[in-house]
């Protein structure tokens, strides 16, 4: 039976759906091309229809994971006059943290990124300097345009590394998690409001 246009599109974006998910949840290296096709109901013949090989795959599911969530913090943070509180809010939550498959795919995938092909190096950059950018425009106006693009590296950097060292202890001491958590935020919004 043929598919049609319209069930090609849905069988590629549950793929990516269940490949965004799966590699935050189990990391890149730790999830099979079986484990996404059986997350999102499908045939490995399925996924080879709209993917290369997995690094394609992962790739394109960085890319989407990152532009589902970095989208809806965009749209919230540009609708309010707290941008910054927008992006804390989102990004240091707890629940995310509980959560393996919520969250920045750059929390999740920074190391294993590393380790992948150019292809998914590539995405993981575009999901950097796309948050960057969007961190960097919820900043008070800066006379140094390369200071105020460095302040949003560090920043982006605090928040990738607090949110994986609270879920890296949160299973041994729940305390010093939501510490973490609370500690960065509070650094980040005294940092944001100096500039």
């Amino acid at each position: 039976m043929k598919v049609t246009k319209e069930q090609a599109q849905q069988n590629r974006q549950a793929l990516l759906d269940a490949a965004a998910a799966l590699f935050k949840e189990r990391g890149i290296d730790g999830t099979g091309v079986a484990d996404i096709c059986q997350q999102a109901g499908l045939t490995q013949g399925a996924l080879y229809k709209h993917f290369s090989d997995k690094q394609d795959l992962a790739a394109q599911a960085l890319a989407h994971g990152f532009g589902q969530g970095f989208g809806r913090v965009k749209q919230a943070s540009e609708r309010s006059d707290h941008a910054m509180a927008t992006y804390l809010d989102s990004y240091l939550n707890p629940k995310v943290r509980d959560d393996m498959t919520r969250g920045c795919p750059l929390v999740s995938t920074a190391c294993d990124a590393g380790r992948q092909s150019e292809a998914v190096s590539r995405s993981f950059r575009d999901g950097f300097t796309e948050l960057r950018a969007g961190i960097e425009a919820a900043l008070p106006a800066s006379s140094d345009p390369q200071q105020r693009q460095a302040l949003a590296s560090t920043l982006v950097a605090a928040l990738v590394g607090a949110m994986a060292i609270s879920r890296g202890v949160v299973k041994a001491d729940q305390a010093l998690a939501d510490k973490v958590l609370q500690q960065v935020r509070a650094v980040v919004e005294g940092l944001s409001a100096k500039r």
